[in-house]
């Protein structure tokens, strides 16, 4: 499960993710938080000690950062990383606003060994949509599919010489989760994660089918075997 937490961690959302994961210790959680469109100015300890319950449940839990579609300066994003460590000791970040243009592949590579030289251990990025292959291994993971509604078993398929770690989809205004869809969907990502809320913001809640959706991946269809995503190294040595 890749959980979009981006709730004050005094919300019950955060109690919820604690309590379905103890009730589905196999199911793999990653959850991303964004105090302030990025860290913030300073250090929040509610945040800190939120983060640290849910790391304590074995969530793994990445800081969310965003990069205006590679318009960003480095300098600006690897600031906003390393005040996530220093600040909340996360596992990882999510880098959001990513590019899918050829040009731009260093730019997230960069990225991906700055947060990994900080001693976090995993770097997803999120373009919301297909990317070329040459994207394939700059961060860890990829969200491939952010959209309302369910993605199209066919483009989730389009990878199929990569390994299914490598990627990962969001679907919110789901108003029924479609089991054997998400059955389906888990051949081809490692990380996957849909909700009933909609716009202006699906991710101020987690979904009201939460729990149902990660007894689905509970029951032998998930693809992904360990509790933290996959080093790049990893990915790499899957590369087809």
């Amino acid at each position: 499960m890749l959980i979009p937490l981006y709730t004050h961690p005094t919300d019950g959302s955060w109690s919820e993710v604690v309590q379905v994961h103890a009730s589905h210790p196999s199911v793999p959680m990653v959850a991303v938080i964004n105090p302030s469109n990025g860290p913030g100015g300073s250090q929040n300890p509610e945040y800190v000690t939120g983060i640290r319950n849910l790391q304590n449940a074995g969530v793994t839990m990445l800081g969310y950062v965003y990069t205006n579609y590679g318009e960003r300066s480095k300098s600006s994003v690897e600031s906003e990383v390393s005040a996530y460590k220093r600040w909340y000791n996360v596992n990882g970040i999510m880098i959001d606003e990513m590019s899918n243009t050829q040009g731009f592949e260093s730019y997230y590579s960069a990225l991906n060994s700055y947060v990994k030289s900080l001693g976090m251990t995993c770097a997803m990025g999120n373009p919301g949509s297909v990317v070329p292959t040459s994207f394939i291994g700059t961060l860890d993971c990829l969200v491939i599919y952010e959209n309302s509604g369910l993605p199209l078993i066919s483009d989730l398929q389009r990878y199929r010489g990569h390994s299914a770690p490598n990627f990962a989809y969001i679907s919110y205004s789901v108003s029924t989760l479609d089991t054997a869809f998400e059955t389906a969907s888990a051949a081809y990502v490692g990380w996957l994660y849909i909700t009933d809320a909609g716009l202006p913001n699906p991710y101020d809640k987690v979904s009201s089918y939460f729990s149902a959706e990660v007894a689905t991946l509970d029951n032998g269809t998930s693809t992904t075997g360990s509790r933290e995503p996959p080093s790049r190294t990893a990915l790499e040595s899957t590369r087809g």
